[in-house]
């Protein structure tokens, strides 16, 4: 450690709010939660959190579905269900204006009894389809409790599979036989928070005598695992994650030459894998030179497994990026591969089909512009042949989402639509470039009404986000619609570096010692915004949460006269500390670690906790965090509003107790969330 890196903490006058339930960080809590409610709480922001709300628990929205076996599976929270249904129907009822539900588990229900503030985080069937295994969280924590469900009693399963409380990854192997990944123990844990053990456990036995099948270095991020009970190509997929980016990745076919055995496979670190019946797939996230060919990144290799167990390197690229179009996911089926792509960060779809003169390329045709376009198997789990239907979902700023089910022969089967939740009139949608600092192309979406008319500047949200390889695509703006576009402002998007829209490299642009290069080219965008007239520095506002919020900080403390305000959303703000703090050290590969000098040398500067300093005139920001998200510590955005209100600068803040990361657990808390965050922008760039 250097005496420069603060990342002890002893130089830390705030650290105490790290301490996330302690009664003086409680106190400090709820006396800056009154000071923001009496700044921004009136009838505005009680018309927004209606409005919002409206929109959550309406009766006409999608119900997303997963299918696995003859039931199509939904998870439904409303004004009567806050917490949710499990429930399920058929494909036929499904297509009805209204199914038939058939609820499994009430979780209202379930925390009345128990007294116990569950959330639900999904389900996983048997392979016979008869029992699940449910995972609930309390209060949207990333840690769950994991109990086995008996489907047709629609009840707990007494004496059953129960894993407790952690951060857990199971799967089934067979109905009486579990895989299991679960940080129950500091000896099972890695130093990020994961577990680094999986355990094969067999029904009637204790989970702390499960046969331990796979272990990774404490030091690991995490043992992460992968089951195909697909008929013919049963086996397990184990993955040691060195850090968030680079793994190690081992395979047990049950089948075949190399049946019985767990072989590595002899890949990068760095890359994207797939095997779902005879073929893995593979997308390198750096140039990988095999033999005399080179495999460019982002681009799709399909080789026969068996063949690469026996040493065979002839892999045959079937997709080849170029630089505005970029290989996204893919989806294996019956009918060939179906690529999720982005063109300029438009959604497209393609079909990869083999035939005897090679793969062929079909881009699927009538999809919109401007839009997001997914791809999933519709069940197909127990299909030696892969599922044959696909599910579409597509979705643009002011397109209302709709799905759709492909069976790879006719024309896609329109199967639902969300409402409209704001009015369109003269809404436009424009896709502009802004020019960063070292003369890249930083393209923008921009959305609001009449863009192509001049007028005077207007209250502008620029959102972005920048990291890990996310890319933002267009989806439809349900509440900023209804918040913010209606009333006539602008909404701006920035497909900055750090994110994956245009393949690895532009993740690989912004990482570790370039990170600040995603900020810059936040930055830049911001000036262009100005520059072309849409809005004025003071009629600005930024939005980002996690990695965003880390961006957004950095908006404050290296960029404050381009904005009018702030708003920053579940951050990373202390960069020095953030590997000390839940799961921060799992981030390492993406910007650095604060123990090793030369690293701490450039983290610091992207460190908004440490740029803030007396004297600058900062724009307003409004910091929100949530005391149960126990994947970025709530300490970043407490510890950075007590030091800018020291340095007497306008910092509001608020905390709700439930919500996990990602604020979802009950629609009530979203409304709660979005609206003030309105009300914050009204009262400072609205005017």
């Amino acid at each position: 450690m250097t005496a420069q890196n603060p990342a002890d903490g002893h130089d830390d006058p705030y650290l105490w709010l790290e301490e996330i339930e302690s009664e003086k960080a409680v106190d400090w809590v709820d006396t800056q939660n009154k000071r923001t409610d009496g700044f921004l709480v009136d009838e505005s922001y009680q018309r927004d959190f209606d409005a919002v709300l409206n929109i959550l628990d309406a009766d006409d929205r999608i119900p997303f579905v997963g299918k696995s076996g003859d039931f199509l599976y939904n998870f439904w929270k409303d004004a009567e269900h806050p917490r949710g249904l499990w429930r399920r129907t058929t494909l036929d009822s499904y297509r009805k204006e209204k199914p038939d539900w058939d609820v499994l588990l009430d979780i209202d229900a379930l925390n009345a009894a128990e007294s116990v503030s569950w959330a639900f985080a999904g389900a996983t069937r048997s392979p016979d389809k008869t029992r699940a295994l449910v995972s609930l969280s309390f209060n949207g924590t990333d840690a769950i409790e994991v109990r086995e469900f008996d489907i047709a009693k629609k009840s707990f399963v007494t004496d059953g599979f129960l894993i407790p409380k952690a951060k857990t990854q199971v799967a089934w192997i067979d109905n009486d036989t579990l895989l299991v990944g679960s940080a129950q123990t500091p000896e099972t844990t890695t130093e990020a928070g994961y577990t680094r053990i999986v355990q094969r456990w067999t029904r009637g036995t204790p989970l702390a005598a499960a046969e331990t099948v796979f272990e990774v270095e404490k030091q690991d991020v995490a043992a992460w695992f992968g089951v195909n009970r697909r008929p013919g190509h049963e086996g397990l997929m184990f993955w040691r994650a060195l850090d968030f980016t680079r793994s190690q990745i081992f395979v047990e076919r049950k089948h075949g030459p190399h049946a019985g055995q767990r072989l590595q496979l002899e890949l990068p670190e760095e890359i994207s894998v797939g095997a779902e019946a005879e073929d893995l797939l593979l997308s390198p996230k750096q140039d990988w030179t095999v033999g005399d060919v080179t495999i460019p990144a982002g681009a799709l290799a399909v080789i026969d497994l068996d063949r690469f167990l026996s040493g065979a390197r002839d892999m045959e690229i079937v997709f080849t990026p170029t630089p505005e179009r970029a290989l996204q996911s893919w989806a294996e089926t019956r009918h060939g591969i179906v690529l999720e792509l982005l063109d300029n960060v438009r959604g497209r779809l393609s079909l990869l089909r083999r035939s005897e003169a090679g793969w062929r390329e079909t881009v699927l045709p009538g999809l919109p512009d401007n839009a997001s376009i997914s791809a999933q198997n519709f069940g197909g789990e127990d299909d030696p042949k892969l599922g044959e239907d696909v599910l579409f979902t597509i979705t643009g700023f002011t397109r209302p989402t709709t799905t759709a089910l492909w069976n790879g022969r006719s024309a896609p089967e329109k199967l639902k639509s969300a409402p409209r939740n704001f009015d369109p009139e003269g809404i436009e949608v424009q896709q502009r470039h802004a020019v960063a600092e070292d003369g890249t192309k930083i393209p923008y979406f921009l959305i609001g009404k009449n863009l192509s008319a001049e007028g005077a500047p207007r209250p502008t949200i620029l959102y972005g986000y920048g990291g890990f390889e996310v890319s933002l695509t267009p989806s439809y703006m349900a509440i900023a619609g209804k918040l913010w576009l209606e009333h006539g402002h602008v909404y701006a998007i920035a497909n900055i570096r750090g994110g994956g829209e245009f393949g690895p490299g532009w993740h690989l642009a912004s990482r570790k010692n370039t990170k600040h290069v995603a900020h810059d080219d936040f930055a830049a965008v911001a000036r262009d915004l100005a520059a072309s007239g849409v809005t004025t520095a003071a009629k600005l506002a930024c939005h980002g949460g996690s990695n965003g919020g880390l961006l957004v900080g950095n908006m404050l403390t290296r960029y404050p006269r381009l904005f009018g305000a702030i708003w920053c959303s579940v951050p990373l703000l202390d960069m020095a500390r953030y590997t000390k703090l839940l799961a921060g050290q799992s981030w390492i590969a993406e910007y650095g670690d604060p123990e090793i000098a030369d690293e701490w040398a450039y983290l610091q500067k992207f460190s908004p906790y440490h740029l803030a300093e007396a004297g600058q005139n900062y724009p307003p920001i409004l910091i929100t965090t949530n005391r149960t998200d126990d994947r970025v510590h709530p300490g970043h955005a407490r510890k950075m509003v007590a030091r800018l209100q020291e340095l007497g600068c306008p910092a509001w803040f608020n905390e709700t107790v439930a919500g996990g990361h990602s604020g979802a657990v009950d629609n009530s808390k979203q409304a709660q969330s979005q609206a003030l965050g309105y009300a914050f922008l009204r009262r400072t760039i609205g005017k």
